[in-house]
């Protein structure tokens, strides 16, 4: 299951090996300043990802990798034991503070995604 790293100044999701190989990604790094927010999705977050460039999609049981869609390029890594994910909204890659990340959004299985939805949010608010 990833795990999440939260600093003062950036946010990283750490994959184990396993991971890295079904998502064809290594560990991911954003400047904290391009955090806009985070939530749990809900139940059918998956269906509306986009066009997997590159990963693993097995839906119900592995999405990994790089999804693109007009607009949007998300990086998930989830397995179904981690239940439903964080959602992590970054500012948009033409945005001068997204420097340092080519995403829109992180989706990660972690454990206690609402604990990590909270923590990040008062994270930016604090700021």
């Amino acid at each position: 299951m990833p795990t999440i790293e939260l600093t003062e100044d950036k946010l990283t999701v750490r994959l184990t090996a396993l991971e890295k190989l079904a998502a064809l990604h290594g560990d991911v790094s954003v400047n904290g300043i391009a955090i806009r927010g985070a939530a749990v999705v809900d139940k059918k977050w998956w269906m509306n990802l986009g066009l997997r460039v590159p990963g693993t999609g097995l839906p119900g049981l592995v999405i990994a990798g790089t999804y693109l869609q007009k607009g949007d390029r998300a990086f998930v890594s989830w397995t179904r034991k981690a239940g439903l994910p964080l959602e992590i909204n970054l500012a948009d890659k033409m945005n001068p503070e997204a420097r340092g990340t080519s995403f829109t959004r992180l989706i990660v299985g972690v454990e206690n995604p609402q604990e990590w939805a909270d923590k990040i949010n008062d994270a930016i608010v604090s700021c």
